[in-house]
């Protein structure tokens, strides 16, 4: 009987002592939560970086603006409102020069409305600063600016010819 008092005695006293550690824990949490900070808007009600259906939104656009070290190639085309179109890739990679080929294709339906070049990776000199200005530096990369000179689509990866395609012209028709 003796045994069975202390260890009903036992028993009790690490059940309250559970209780008391669980009370503690919940009192802390409920503290802490009524005492942190409320988050902060940003002006304008606009919420930076929420993902959106075309990725990460609320970043500042991309935009190519001719400096003395734009090509001409580049420039000529901004200052007469059109747009360019350009093309990296890697001479020899097979699905680099399956962009290549779909790119020539596109450029053939869309001369007329855009300026289309396209540039092995070994020749991105002659793009002078407009892949800084892109902060793009590895190929395969598809671009298209807009006539304003801010960029309606950068891709820096392989890039189907439909895809290319629709994205062209969808900037043809802006």
């Amino acid at each position: 009987m003796r045994h069975r008092g202390s260890f009903l005695m036992r028993a009790a006293f690490i059940l309250l002592g559970g209780l008391v550690i669980m009370g503690l824990f919940i009192g802390f949490f409920a503290w802490a939560q009524s005492s942190s900070p409320a988050p902060m808007g940003t002006t304008g009600g606009t919420e930076y970086n929420a993902v959106g259906s075309f990725g990460l939104e609320g970043y500042p656009t991309l935009k190519v603006t001719p400096t003395a070290d734009t090509p001409g190639f580049i420039k000529r085309p901004l200052h007469e409102k059109r747009g360019v179109c350009l093309l990296v890739y890697l001479q020899g990679a097979a699905d680099d020069e399956a962009m290549l080929a779909s790119f020539r294709e596109v450029k053939q339906l869309y001369a007329a409305d855009m300026s289309f070049f396209s540039f092995e990776s070994h020749d991105v000199r002659k793009t002078g600063d407009v892949l800084s200005q892109l902060h793009a530096t590895a190929p395969p990369l598809f671009v298209i600016i807009a006539p304003d000179g801010t960029v309606d689509q950068l891709y820096t990866g392989w890039v189907d010819e439909k895809t290319m395609e629709q994205r062209v012209a969808d900037a043809v028709r802006q």
